[in-house]
């Protein structure tokens, strides 16, 4: 349920109302009393400002249970309430530079049992008729086990969820601090009082380490990324593809109503809170020149709208999701996400949950847990992703 103030006590008390923090109340709340607090409304931040890509198998070809519960979830969740899981191939461009080392890996990839296959230009054109590829891109690599959802309506499914299984959402409501006790953690204090509890998870995205500044210290920093659509002039159709281009800060996937969203553009930001919500013409212009490169009907776009928004990012760019060693009793941390939450929401439902409640799980530990950082300061380089691969540049 909803509620207008905060109730007294909980067992588990949820510091933000995004994706993740809307996945792992439905997990908890079936059986523990579950709170969540969220500064605005639900989802309103950086989730209702997703792509809302789901390419956690290729971002995770080093741990392949990690993208199989992923998906796992998100097919057996397709049909929850208004949500709907597009399944979608994405296609890596490959620069002509880049053919070798797309070749090798995507033969590697092939071997260890992904669905993964290594294209010429031809045989892209001929199978994706969206594309027309210009003299700089050779080739390029298509991954099964991809698609997308609309990220608003799956964070507020999984609320839904959340309420129907008794947990409580508070929203408009501030956390003013984690509250400690000696070596264990005792509630949250909010601007509308104070909430009593054993377990608080915090997953508030670039703001988790406000929260936990004097408590430990969490290597994440605020950086600002951006999206387009485009409307090419026809329907794109249900064969073309996600993807992205290494090198070029873009990622792209299509709308359901045949219009192309182009995102990317990450860079870190020293003023989260005053950064702008819309795209910069900087932007606009890289995706104008970009287009006709690869997109048949690129040089036919027309902007629709852009926008832009703020996340949580660190130095390795894979969350942490950890109940720290050096924190007190009963804190956990669901943070970092780089851009990626909607899609590791599941995994990290399953992990919180997993620690709370001390339930095995086949899931990891190790990609995700903090000690993996020796040091934990949050000056460090940014590292911009292209998209799910394993292609990154340093800005």
């Amino acid at each position: 349920m909803v509620a207008d103030a905060p109730p007294e006590s909980a067992d588990v008390v949820i510091v933000g109302g995004g994706v993740i923090g809307c996945a792992a109340a439905r997990l908890l709340a079936s059986d523990h009393d579950v709170v969540v607090v969220e500064r605005g409304q639900l989802a309103a931040e950086a989730t209702a400002l997703a792509a809302g890509e789901v390419t956690i198998t290729p971002s995770y070809t080093d741990y392949p249970e990690v993208g199989d519960h992923a998906l796992d979830f998100f097919h057996e969740y397709d049909g929850t309430g208004e949500f709907h899981y597009e399944d979608r191939e994405s296609v890596e461009l490959v620069p002509t530079d880049r053919v070798g080392e797309a070749r090798r890996r995507s033969e590697r990839l092939a071997s260890e049992g992904y669905d993964v296959e290594f294209l010429d230009r031809d045989e892209i054109e001929s199978r994706y008729p969206g594309f027309d590829l210009g003299a700089e891109f050779e080739a390029g690599v298509r991954h099964a086990d991809t698609g997308f959802v609309d990220p608003y309506t799956f964070a507020t499914t999984l609320a839904d969820d959340a309420t129907e299984r008794g947990a409580t959402f508070l929203t408009g409501t501030a956390v003013t601090d984690v509250l400690v006790d000696g070596e264990t953690v005792t509630g949250v204090e909010t601007d509308e009082g104070t909430i009593e509890a054993p377990t608080v998870l915090v997953a508030a995205g670039w703001r988790t380490p406000e929260f936990l500044g004097g408590i430990t210290p969490v290597p994440v920093r605020p950086y600002r990324t951006q999206c387009i659509v485009l409307d090419l002039g026809t329907d794109v159709g249900e064969a073309f593809p996600m993807g992205w281009i290494p090198g070029k800060h873009v990622y792209f996937r299509p709308e359901l109503n045949g219009d192309v969203l182009v995102g990317g553009w990450s860079f870190a930001t020293d003023d989260p809170v005053g950064a702008s919500g819309n795209a910069d013409e900087e932007f606009i212009q890289h995706v104008a020149d970009l287009a006709p490169r690869f997109l048949a009907d690129g040089d036919r776009a027309r902007f629709v709208n852009g926008w832009a928004g703020v996340d949580g990012a660190t130095p390795d760019t894979r969350p942490i999701i950890d109940a720290p060693a050096d924190a007190p009793d009963g804190l956990v941390v669901a943070t970092g996400f780089h851009g990626r939450g909607v899609m590791t929401a599941p995994v990290a439902a399953t992990l919180v949950r997993s620690i709370v409640t001390g339930e095995e799980t086949d899931l990891p530990r190790e990609p995700f847990a903090i000690d993996r950082f020796e040091d934990r300061s949050r000056d460090f380089r940014f590292v911009s992703i292209s998209s799910g691969d394993e292609s990154y540049e340093a800005d």
